[in-house]
């Protein structure tokens, strides 16, 4: 049988919740859509495909959401990997000593607000790095004025007014890889 979230499963007297099933007031309720499995007096739901959830050394893509003297604050928008959404849209820190091998003064000069980054998991509580030569920005737009930036050597220069900024570049910038 195939469920939906909430559906009603049975009573907690008659089974054991397991996995993707949650119970309240000793009912047993479906935590995720797919099929009901009873084996030995557990009750549990498999689902179809997994909801991606994030952890140490996954590659995630996700865009700035805001920049301060020593981090940036990246929503994560998917997993590298995963065909589906996250879990929850979480939000993580990328230091300042995770952006580059070599000392950064300046946040600006790795990643800017609205940059869509390429970065990895580094620990449990979501903070990311932008070491790597594949991990960095791969999309970013002009400050002044709000064009898309090309890679010109090092840096990134705006096609349209000719403005020149740096960040931390991923080798796969502009190639919608990642």
């Amino acid at each position: 049988m195939f469920v939906l979230p909430g559906d009603f499963l049975g009573y907690a007297e008659e089974y054991m919740p397991g996995k993707g099933v949650y119970e309240e007031d000793g009912k047993l309720f479906a935590a995720t859509a797919g099929k009901v499995r009873i084996e030995e007096k557990t009750i549990s739901v498999e689902t179809v495909k997994e909801i991606p959830e994030l952890g140490k050394d996954d590659v995630v893509i996700g865009r700035v959401v805001d920049t301060r003297n020593s981090f940036a604050m990246v929503e994560i928008a998917r997993k590298r990997g995963s065909e589906r959404a996250l879990r929850h849209y979480d939000r993580a820190l990328l230091h300042i000593s995770n952006m580059s091998k070599d000392y950064m003064k300046n946040v600006d000069d790795a990643v800017k607000y609205w940059d869509i980054v390429v970065a990895r998991v580094i620990d449990n509580s979501l903070r990311l790095s932008i070491k790597e030569k594949d991990l960095g920005v791969v999309r970013a737009i002009c400050s002044k004025c709000g064009s898309r930036l090309e890679v010109e050597k090092d840096k990134l220069k705006c096609p349209e007014c000719g403005n020149v900024e740096k960040r931390k570049v991923s080798a796969n910038y502009g190639k919608g890889e990642w």
